[in-house]
This record gives structure tokens, sequence and C-alpha cells, in this order.
């Protein structure tokens, strides 16, 4: 008999609480009446086959013969990866530390945009000047930054890090004293940029002249990742709760979220549009590269309108010119531009 488990994220799971439940339940002892592994998933939204056939695939056992069986079970999926062979344990941590490093990787060029904004910067100017440099043995990988990060890995995996450490290595980890990880800042940067874009929101409508109690906002994405249905802990919740309870009342548009627990989803957009106040781009679809902003401001029938690109999806240029008040995450060459007259 063969146990494999796909998607444990907390460490320790497979030598504890798994394997335990299975003892008990069974009557037979793992790695003796039967096999047990962990297969960490390692799959995006939209592309699950293809990275079920291609990626490389990690398998842990709780012993070298379990590794072994798992590693049977997955070889004839695989068509261009190849198998990794770990310990149980190794395998929890590698997919935990696999989005720790990506949150960590996103929280980089975030916090990089933050600066710019406050020098007076483009950060894309910036971020393809990094990712120019190219050499053997050097890597300058760099990511984008953006209005938050969500879904169902991200966002919790660098706990589990974390969690297992202080129980797994309880008293041995040698670390800086007193100081925070550099994984949980990571996640904090993260987890501030909604609270950013609502900071934009704010200053970009009292530059308009407009209060922010009253103002209609019109939200532009409830996925947390683009082209996709996929609403798990989508950022654009945060900036939508913390807007409503300054007194904004906050429209959403998504062309793929049918339906979400408490929130209404239009597929209109000109609805979505009609007179507000500001407009906030959350989520990159693909849609939202080609907005119009003279035929927008005209359905949000304002004299100054506010344009917020959490995504880099709109010419800046293009608003400005038209009679929008812009503001974007890492543009810090164009928040606080001179206003048109209109």
């Amino acid at each position: 008999m063969n146990f494999f488990f796909p998607n444990l994220s907390a460490i320790g799971t497979a030598i504890g609480m798994a394997k335990n439940l299975l003892e008990e339940e069974s009557g037979m002892i793992a790695g003796r009446d039967f096999a047990l592994a962990h297969a960490p998933e390692r799959v995006m939204t939209g592309r699950l086959l293809r990275n079920i056939r291609e990626h490389d695939r990690i398998i842990g056992g709780i012993d070298v013969a379990s590794t072994a069986r798992a590693a049977e079970l997955y070889t004839p999926v695989l068509t261009k990866g190849r198998i990794i062979p770990m310990s149980a344990t190794a395998a929890e941590v590698t997919k935990t530390a696999e989005n720790t490093f990506r949150d960590l990787q996103i929280a980089a060029v975030n916090e990089l945009a933050l600066y710019c904004e406050a020098m007076g910067i483009n950060v894309y100017d910036v971020r393809d000047g990094i990712a120019s440099l190219k050499e053997e043995s050097v890597t300058r990988a760099i990511l984008w930054p953006g209005a938050g990060v969500g879904g169902h890995c991200l966002t919790k995996d660098t706990y589990h890090l974390e969690r297992g450490v202080k129980i797994l290595g309880a008293g041995l980890l040698d670390y800086p004293q007193g100081k925070e990880s550099l994984f949980t800042l990571a996640r904090n940067i993260n987890d501030f940029m909604p609270r950013h874009m609502v900071n934009l929101t704010s200053s970009g409508l009292e530059r308009a002249g407009q209060k922010t109690e009253g103002t209609r906002i019109a939200l532009l994405g409830w996925a947390f990742i683009a082209n996709s249905d996929d609403a798990r802990n989508t950022p654009s919740e945060v900036y939508h709760d913390l807007m409503k309870e300054r007194g904004t009342e906050v429209a959403v548009h998504d062309p793929y979220v049918e339906h979400y627990p408490g929130v209404s989803i239009e597929k209109d957009l000109d609805a979505v549009l009609q007179d507000a106040g500001a407009v906030v781009i959350f989520t990159g679809h693909s849609v939202y590269r080609s907005l119009n902003p003279v035929k927008m401001k005209e359905l949000t029938g304002k004299m100054r309108p506010v344009m917020i690109d959490g995504r880099n999806m709109v010419d800046p240029d293009r608003f400005i010119q038209a009679g929008w008040v812009y503001k974007g995450i890492g543009r810090g060459d164009k928040n606080t531009h001179q206003l048109q007259e209109h």
C-alpha cells in the first residue's frame, strides 16, 4: 500500500500528523507496511496539465523505499520534467521556500517601486536597466511591482516556513538576535501594497479637488492574477474594504470572475465607469490595456477624474493629456505631473 500527498504545506506533516493518522487508522506501520511520500504540486492557474507534465517533480519519502515508490508513480506522467528525490521534510521545505522566494522577489521590486515614487523616477526604467545585465553565472532576475499579492500559496507559505523552523529547528537557529525574518518582512511589504493603492487614491482625489467620502470608485479587476477567474485571497478585496470604510462607493468590474461572496461583480465596464471619481486598476487583465481615456472621461462625467494604475496597464501621458489625474505604482516620474486644463 502506498500513500502520496501532493499538496501538503505545513512542514513536518508527512513524518508527523499524516504518518500518525494513517498508522492509527490502518493498523499498519509506515515504511514497513506502506510507503509514504510528499510530492508537492507546482502548477499555475490555467496551466495545470502542462505544468504537471513538464515541471520537474519533487519527490520526498519518509524513507528511501517510499521515495522510490512515489517516483515510479510520477515518472510516466512527465514529458519533460525530471524527478528530484529528497526526504519528505525537505520536499515540504522546498514547496514553502519556492513560494517564499517568489514572494520575496515581488516584495523587493515593490519596495523599489515605493522608493522610485518617492525619488520622482520611473521604476520600470530602473527595472529594465537591472534586467539588462546578462553574463555567464550572473543572474539579475527581477519581477514586476504591483497592487498586491494574492492566491492560495504565496500568501501563506512564508508562515508555514517560519512555523517549520520554529518547531523542527527549535533552539538551533542561528540568526541575528531581535531582527525580523527577511521572509515575513517581505510578506508585510506585499500585504501593504493594497493600502498603498488606497493612499494613491486619496492623494489623487485630493489633487483632483474631490473628496474621498461619497466618491464612486471604479475598481477594475477582482481576480488575483491576470486573465483568470481565480480570486482567492485577492488584494482587490483589501482595497475594496478599506475604501468602503472611508465612505466611498466601490463598483467592481472583472471580465472573468462570475461570483464572489458579499461583492457584486459587473461585466459591463461602461456601467462601472458611470459617475466614477476614480478608476483603479488592480488586475492586469489584457482588456485593460485598451482603455480609452477620452471615452472613459465622458462616462465618468467628471471634469478631472483620477486614474490609479496598479499594474502599469495604461499610458500615463494619454490620460494626463485627456485631463485625468494620474498616479501609478512606481511612477514617480508621472505622479506629480502638471494638471492639464480642459
